[in-house]
């Protein structure tokens, strides 16, 4: 059987701490492991048969002017995604919408990692065919793993009788950096690790602020920094819940990585949610809500019972089915 070429690419503006880059290397690992796909990466455009992008610099501007109709996008961001993240975004997020506007529309096919995401690019004017395909977890990879608790607790001097809630992601505003220092003063008791730095340096949103309150964060706030993503199941594995305070997701990576670490879900309670998490996972609205519900985690019953929602939650992304669906996608276009 003649074999699908595939090149998939990733601009490398994108950096290698984030979601978006996250789902690139999931997404190549699983397609290296097929018989029936050819793959390269950021190269052989001209000979494959199909280029997913998974972003949308300039790269993927000359791409779409030589090979739209085999031209696939995965769509990461919308205008939103800016606000809160980086500087002045309130002031270019209609620019923003103007160039998400255009570099879908120059694609053969979107897929949004959430219905969230489908329906904020159609409100912006994309016309090009949209499928929603959410982001999927390698449960070979993540998962308990008593070993990588003992070992990790043991590096960052944290008991094995300690509670530890973990965050994943850019110290940045629209992460919830605030509530989640707040949530930390107000549970003394409990650990507080956050993984993540900012990559994008001073452009980052509120950035004196931000450093102000980093440097004088509660002493049981962990920053870990950015982790290599080879080593995040292990950072999963030494947390008792994960702690999520963000503002706005489109379809939140980490969060599906700790499901199937069996680690229960405290989120905000944003609107994008219930489309792709439904009922699995706890949620607040404030640092108040966040620390009565840490510590209502911290009894065992109430422990085992969001344990097993996230059980549940994962088992709805398995990586084996997003690449089965995302291969009937591949040949729809082709």
């Amino acid at each position: 059987m003649k074999k699908l070429k595939i090149s998939i690419l990733s601009e490398k503006f994108i950096g290698e701490a984030n979601g978006v880059y996250t789902a690139f290397l999931e997404t190549v690992d699983s397609l290296k492991k097929r018989s029936d796909v050819e793959l390269s990466i950021n190269e052989n455009f001209q000979e494959a048969d199909l280029i997913h992008a998974h972003s949308i610099g300039l790269e993927f501007i000359k791409l779409s002017f030589k090979y739209k109709k085999k031209l696939i996008i995965s769509a990461h961001v919308v205008p939103d995604s800016f606000i809160g993240s980086l500087i002045l975004s309130e002031w270019w997020k209609p620019l923003a919408k103007w160039y998400l506007k255009f570099v879908f529309n120059q694609a053969k096919m979107v897929i949004a990692v959430s219905p969230v995401v489908k329906s904020e690019l159609e409100k912006i004017g994309v016309k090009t065919e949209i499928y929603v395909l959410c982001n999927s977890v390698d449960r070979n990879k993540f998962k308990p793993n008593p070993d990588a608790r003992h070992t990790l607790r043991k590096k960052y001097n944290v008991s094995e009788s300690q509670f530890v809630a973990l965050c994943v992601g850019q110290i940045q505003p629209r992460k919830g950096i605030y509530d989640f220092l707040e949530t930390a003063r107000l549970c003394p008791d409990v650990t507080f690790i956050w993984v993540g730095g900012r990559p994008y340096g001073r452009l980052t949103a509120d950035f004196d602020h931000l450093t102000s309150e980093v440097d004088k964060a509660p002493k049981n706030v962990i920053f870990a920094g950015i982790i290599p993503f080879e080593e995040m199941p292990e950072y999963y594995a030494m947390a008792d819940v994960y702690f999520l305070p963000s503002y706005q997701e489109n379809f939140a990576f980490a969060t599906i990585e700790a499901a199937a670490v069996k680690l229960p879900l405290l989120l905000r309670d944003n609107v994008e949610y219930p489309g792709t998490l439904f009922t699995h996972y706890l949620k607040a609205t404030d640092a108040n809500g966040f620390s009565e519900q840490t510590k209502s985690l911290q009894n065992p019953e109430t422990l085992q019972k969001w344990q097993s929602e996230s059980d549940m939650l994962a088992s709805k992304y398995e990586i084996n089915t997003y690449i089965e669906k995302i291969l009937m996608l591949y040949k729809k276009v082709v």
